[in-house]
């Protein structure tokens, strides 16, 4: 009777483990295999419906849904615990992540190149002439090189950017610049809830050229353009541009970009190994 009840008590155990190992999704090596998945983003400006028209159209397949999250790393944390099976985002953020975590990777179908620029409201046709001189006097000088190579290729994985402060100039007027922290590492936002690395870098040494103090301001990433609408901010840092129904959405009479200063794909998707 106790020989009996083991056995039994050992295959109702073999079930119940073999239950919970044909519960677990298998390891996704390509976008086709994330057909009736969640996808996890950052909530978008655009509609969520153009949005997951550009989603679809990236993977060739239907998610089961996408979920929305405040902050990029909202949406990585979502991937890790589970909540979501793959994150929508550009190559640069991506690759962020995996660098960070070696339980991460990149899959892509057909990534695509986008471009990311500055925005200005369309009445300050000067400062964007003015953003678009300095960023091609930076390209041709070799600082621009410098800094991807500083806060984006190279950037320690042990060594996150500190905030730090921006010298005055004295007299100048003073540009504000909305930061929203979503597109690491070039939009980065330090643990102590200070813009840091690229974006500081960056408009630091445009600040030098066009006499200008940049003032930075924390702005969610779905309340960015209204900010720049209301005149609460005069520039937005990071703003993607590409031939997508989102991207290519977000265009009207309210706000010009920009000369692309870095470039990098879209269309890529962070999963787990």
């Amino acid at each position: 009777m106790k020989k009996t009840l083991t056995w039994v008590l050992v295959l109702v155990m073999a079930v119940i483990i073999a239950g919970c190992n044909s519960g677990k999704s298998s390891q996704i090596e390509n976008v086709s295999e994330l057909q009736g998945k969640v996808i996890g983003t950052v909530q978008p400006t655009v509609s969520t419906k153009n949005m997951e028209t550009t989603i679809s159209k990236a993977l060739g397949v239907q998610p089961k849904e996408v979920q929305y999250f405040h902050r990029y790393s909202d949406c990585v944390t979502g991937l890790v615990t589970g909540k979501v099976d793959a994150v929508f985002a550009p190559k640069f953020c991506a690759e962020y992540s995996v660098k960070r975590n070696s339980n991460l990777k990149i899959i892509a179908k057909e990534p695509y190149k986008v471009n990311v620029v500055m925005a200005v409201r369309s009445e300050d046709q000067q400062l964007k002439n003015d953003l678009d001189k300095t960023i091609t006097s930076l390209q041709e000088n070799g600082v621009l090189q410098r800094l991807e190579d500083e806060w984006i290729t190279n950037l320690p994985v042990d060594n996150e950017p500190a905030s730090e402060d921006i010298p005055k100039i004295d007299g100048a007027k003073t540009v504000y610049v909305g930061v929203c922290g979503d597109y690491v590492p070039l939009d980065y936002i330090a643990a102590n809830g200070r813009p840091a690395g690229y974006s500081v870098a960056l408009l630091t040494e445009i600040g030098k050229l066009l006499n200008i103090n940049f003032e930075f301001v924390s702005v969610e990433s779905q309340a960015r353009f209204a900010a720049l609408s209301s005149k609460k901010i005069d520039l937005i840092f990071c703003n993607l541009e590409a031939n997508t129904s989102a991207l290519q959405s977000l265009k009207n009479n309210n706000w010009i970009a920009s000369k692309p200063y870095y470039t990098s794909e879209s269309g890529t998707f962070l999963v787990k190994k």
